[in-house]
């Protein structure tokens, strides 16, 4: 199953300041107003969240710690009969980790509507 890694929102970031403000991450937001278009994408999907600090030890397990930003789409390369060229490599697992680019998989992959030119 292909697997998406997003950020749960309400985070606090204390690289940016020390006052408790509450951030959600705009690239997740994103990918969230898509899936809510669409939420037969969503249904084929294992959706897990996970905390703004890092390590992010689940992502890390599967695809490295450089790989661990948000949000990023993972699958094992077994289970991928797709084109693969938009894809990143960490055997055995295919990942992409940029909004536009996991929109425009899913959208073909599922045949939803395409973010519009």
């Amino acid at each position: 199953m292909i697997k998406l890694f997003l950020l749960h929102p309400n985070f606090t970031d204390t690289a940016v300041d020390n006052s408790g403000q509450l951030y959600f991450c705009p690239d997740c937001a994103l990918i969230e107003g898509f899936l809510s278009y669409y939420p037969e994408v969503r249904a084929q999907l294992e959706i897990i969240y996970v905390q703004f600090s890092k390590p992010r030890q689940v992502i890390v397990d599967l695809i490295g710690e450089q790989n661990q930003g948000c949000p990023v789409l993972v699958m094992e390369k077994k289970d991928n009969s797709d084109n693969a060229d938009h894809f990143k490599s960490a055997h055995p697992y295919l990942f992409m980790n940029t909004p536009a680019a996991i929109i425009q998989y899913l959208a073909k992959k599922f045949q939803v509507g395409l973010p519009h030119p």
